[in-house]
Formats: C-alpha cells, sequence, structure tokens
C-alpha cells in the first residue's frame, strides 16, 4: 500500500502548466529527498502534494487509513501532514506578534507564552516530549517566551511541536536554515531517530544535497518545474553529479558576470554614496556597554562596538547568542536601544531622530524580515519597498526609482518573475528579492543576516561574488551574518562574536 500517489498530475500556477503528467508514489515506511537548485520547482511541487495549488490533470490519493479506505481519497485531515517552512514559521508566529518588531517590545512579549507552557497546553505522550527536549537541546529554552528565542530558537520548538502533533508526514523544507552548527547536529539526531521509528514519515526538501539525512534511502530531483529523475538515493544523487560534471560552468549556471545592469547600480550606488550626510561622520555606529533584558533573561551585556565607514564586519555566534537583538538596535527596531549609549551616524539614539532617519541609510535582510512580508505583494515591488523601508508598497515610485529597482532584479535574475506575487516565488527566490530591496536604496551601511539563507550552492556563491565585487568598487559598509563559514565575503575586514550576549575573541 502507498501512503500517497501522484498520477499523471500536472500542477496551475497562474497562467504556468509545470510538473506536466507528473507520477510519484510514496510508499509506506518510506521517507523521501526532495532536491533541487534555487527556483527549480520544488515549493511547488510540495504545495501541489499539500492541495495548496490547483491541478489541470491527474489525482493525488491518501492513504492515510488503509483499513477503511483502501482505495485512498482526494484530501487529508488536519494534522496527517504537517509541513515545517517559512510560511509555518510565520503562523506559528503570528498569534504572539502580528509585526516584525513586536519581538523587541517588552509589553508584546510579557503576552507570550513560555516554551514549557506551550508545549504544556498541546497533549502528547511524555515520553515523547522528553525525547524531543533532549533531542533538541529546548532544556534551557522552556522558561523562555517565544518572542524572546531567536530565529533559530524558534524554529527548533516549532518542529518539536510538528513532531508531537503525530502527524502522518512531516515536510521538513530546508530544516536546518538558520541553525548554527550545533544546532544543525542535534537536529540531525532526531531526525535519524525520526528515521528509526518510521513514524512519521519524512520529506526532506533540501538545496543542499550533501544536508540529506544519512536514513533516508529515496530521492527525487527536481528540475525546471519538472522530475529529472527519482528512486534510491545513490542513483540520482550520482545522476546530478554526473550532470554537473558534464556542464561547463556557464552553462545555464548563475556564476556572477559583471552585467550592464550590475555596472549601472555600482555606478549609481557610488554616485548617491558621494552626495550622501551620512558618509560625513567617520563612526556609523559606535556602542559603549551596551545591555540589553527581557525579565530575568539577560540577552547583550556591556557590549561595545565600533564600525567604521568602509568597514566590513562579520558577526558570528551560535543560535541566542545575542546577534539579532544587537542588529535591532541599530536598525531602530528595539526600544532598548534608548536607555543605552549608542550613536549612528555620527548622532545619539535618542535625540529626537526618527526611525524612519536611521532606515534611510541601511539596507537590511534577515530571516524575519521573509516571515513577516507580505505575500501578496508583486516581486517587483518587493524590490521597489526598499525605496520606502515599508513591508509592503504604499506609495508610487518615480520613474528614476522604477528604473533603479528594474536594474538590480535583473542583476539577480529576478526580471521574469516582476508580476507574480511574493508567495509563489520558491524560498530562495524570497531571499533574492530581499536581497536586491536592500541594495535598491544605495545604502551606506548593508546589515545582512543570513542572506543566504533557502539559496543554492550555485545562487550562494553567485550573491557572495556580487558583494564581494560591489564592495571593491563602491565605499559600502557591511555588517554580515552566518552560521557557514565557507559563505563569508572575502571583503570582510572585521569580525565581532558574541556568546551568550557578551564579546568574546
Amino acid at each position: 500500500m502507498p501512503l500517497i500517489s501522484m498520477h499523471d498530475i500536472t500542477v496551475q500556477v497562474g497562467t504556468q502548466a509545470w510538473f506536466a503528467h507528473t507520477t510519484w508514489t510514496i510508499e509506506r515506511h518510506q521517507s523521501w529527498a526532495m532536491v533541487g537548485e534555487t527556483g527549480s520547482g520544488k515549493t511547488t511541487l510540495m504545495k501541489a502534494l499539500c492541495r495548496k495549488l490547483p491541478l489541470t490533470g491527474g489525482q493525488i490519493h491518501f492513504y492515510f487509513d488503509e483499513s477503511h479506505e483502501p482505495k485512498g481519497r482526494s484530501f487529508f485531515k488536519p494534522k496527517e501532514i504537517l509541513i515545517l517552512s517559512t510560511e509555518t514559521h510565520q503562523e506559528f508566529l503570528r498569534p504572539y506578534a502580528e509585526y516584525h518588531q513586536a519581538r523587541w517590545q517588552s509589553f508584546e512579549a510579557d503576552a507570550a507564552p513560555t516554551v514549557a507552557s506551550l508545549f504544556a497546553a498541546q497533549p502528547g505522550e511524555p515520553s515523547r516530549f522528553a525525547e524531543m527536549i533532549r533531542l533538541l537541546q529546548l532544556e534551557p529554552l522552556l522558561d523562555r517566551r517565544i518572542l524572546n528565542l531567536s530565529h533559530g530558537e524558534s524554529r527548533k520548538v516549532l518542529i518539536a511541536r510538528l513532531w508531537l502533533d503525530h502527524p502522518r508526514l512531516i515536510i521538513l523544507d530546508d530544516p536546518y536554515t538558520g541553525l548554527d552548527q550545533e544546532s544543525r547536529a542535534h537536529l540531525s539526531q532526531a531526525i535519524a531517530a525520526m528515521l528509526q521509528q518510521q513514524e512519521p514519515q519524512l520529506l526532506f526538501i533540501s538545496s543542499r544535497p550533501a544536508e540529506i539525512p544519512a536514513g533516508i534511502k529515496q530521492v527525487v530531483w527536481v528540475k525546471d518545474h519538472q522530475l529529472a529523475a527519482q528512486g534510491d538515493r545513490k542513483t540520482v544523487l550520482g545522476l546530478i553529479q554526473a550532470g554537473a560534471a558534464a556542464s561547463p560552468p556557464s552553462a545555464g549556471q548563475p556564476q556572477f558576470q559583471k552585467t550592464s545592469a550590475f555596472e549601472t547600480g555600482v555606478a549609481r550606488y557610488t554616485q548617491a554614496l558621494a552626495h550622501n550626510s551620512a558618509l560625513r561622520s567617520a563612526e556609523f555606529i559606535r556602542m559603549k556597554a551596551v545591555s540589553v533584558c527581557y525579565g530575568e533573561t539577560q540577552v547583550l551585556k556591556d557590549v561595545s562596538w565600533t564600525v567604521r565607514q568602509g568597514e566590513r564586519w562579520v558577526l558570528l555566534g551560535r543560535n541566542g547568542a545575542g546577534k539579532t537583538t544587537l542588529l535591532s538596535l541599530i536598525l531602530g527596531d528595539n526600544p532598548q536601544a534608548y536607555p543605552n549609549e549608542i550613536d549612528l551616524f555620527g548622532r545619539r539614539r535618542g535625540s529626537g531622530e526618527s526611525i524612519w532617519e536611521i532606515k534611510r541609510n541601511i539596507g537590511w535582510i534577515s530571516p524575519e524580515l521573509q516571515i513577516y512580508y507580505p505575500k501578496t505583494a508583486a516581486c517587483q515591488d518587493v524590490v521597489r519597498s526598499g525605496f520606502f523601508d515599508s513591508a509592503g508598497l504604499y506609495q508610487p515610485c518615480s520613474p528614476e526609482q522604477k528604473i533603479a529597482a528594474a536594474d538590480w532584479m535583473t542583476a539577480f535574475g529576478l526580471e521574469n518573475l516582476a508580476d507574480l506575487p511574493f508567495s509563489s516565488l520558491s524560498a530562495g527566490q524570497q531571499r533574492q528579492a530581499l536581497l536586491a530591496r536592500a541594495l535598491v536604496k544605495n545604502p551606506p551601511l548593508l546589515v545582512l543576516d543570513e542572506p543566504c539563507q533557502g539559496l543554492d550552492e550555485v545562487h550562494r556563491r553567485f550573491f557572495v561574488d556580487l558583494l564581494d565585487h560591489l564592495c571593491a568598487h563602491a565605499p559600502v559598509t557591511l555588517i554580515y551574518v552566518t552560521h557557514y563559514p565557507e559563505e563569508i565575503p572575502r571583503a570582510i575586514t572585521h569580525h565581532l562574536k558574541l556568546d551568550r550576549g557578551i564579546v568574546v575573541p
């Protein structure tokens, strides 16, 4: 008996018909991995499987109750399939925070439940709960409020909550996104335990074939919105490697090249910075003995940090080290900036400046921005909203702004996605649109918090190379956050490492 069967399906996405005549079966006690490049169609096929996209042909059947429904059914019941993705992470946090900045507001966070109370409200087997707490190392988080967790910490809590709901199938869409090396190892142990128990079954989706857990023996390869191959792991991964070896680096690969759109963008960037008053200050950021607390939890302690014009910093630290809280003080999102000694672009925080005056000089991307950005916005409007630092486009752009946005979209290869809604893009394409949004207003300071999340190796290399070329040709000041050392740009000149809110060597 199969668990789920797709027979001769074609998926409708807007005016496009993708995965034409696709047939794929997930057998009982069989877990799969789905791999493919950024924009290849992994998210589309996953949404079709979960009946979130219409079919123009074919059938999908679910055999979750073989004793009563031997022929399967065309629907699944609540909690039979659960998904870990950017969208479900948003749904998980939305009851406690309707907007991104709520995370930093003490009155919002105080109303949010602790991790322990969140699990207490969810019936389940005590032994199963204890095992997940142990595997994911959640014990230190139990007394923390959900809004005071880092992105990676809240992602681990969501994974545990999904597993405790006893689904028949869990879909893990890039599950290692946002996790540090230690947390990735803990999640690997939890996945190994799930695979050994064969309950629930797993569909593991990733743009990194090397991350496929060892216990998953079946792989489906998605390419150009088709199933390129499916079957046993060794055979399919061999086909992927053979295809990569047979293709020259320039054949269909988004290797960075200084296109006319990029060169125009850099020229515009350099000219804009030459006339930016923020550059009159040699120090863009100056913090002295900065501390941040939420209740009894000390998030930052006596952090002193100076970022000077033209410096390129990498900010390092494990999940929960305080990195994103530190950035929130710079971005104007955290009111605890006011009692601290913080200067931005030569001006003391709390001296009468508006949040919008701060944001005007900063191009920014983070996992939280992707989570909270309105999914109905057109891709080109996502990029254009960078001119106004808004989550959504609520005012008209000038002709010059439209041209600048189009140039950066072309530089990122997004020109053919301009009119598509944000929700229809893959997670990697969403990230590329937000990267273009960060650059579009030519900011003197770029704050890039895990900018390569959701990108495959080729697109990660493309973006890092683009950033290195940008830094080489424009006087950009940079703060860059990543959990992957191989993603650190060559342009980095300084580093700051946090451990439990304290600066360490």
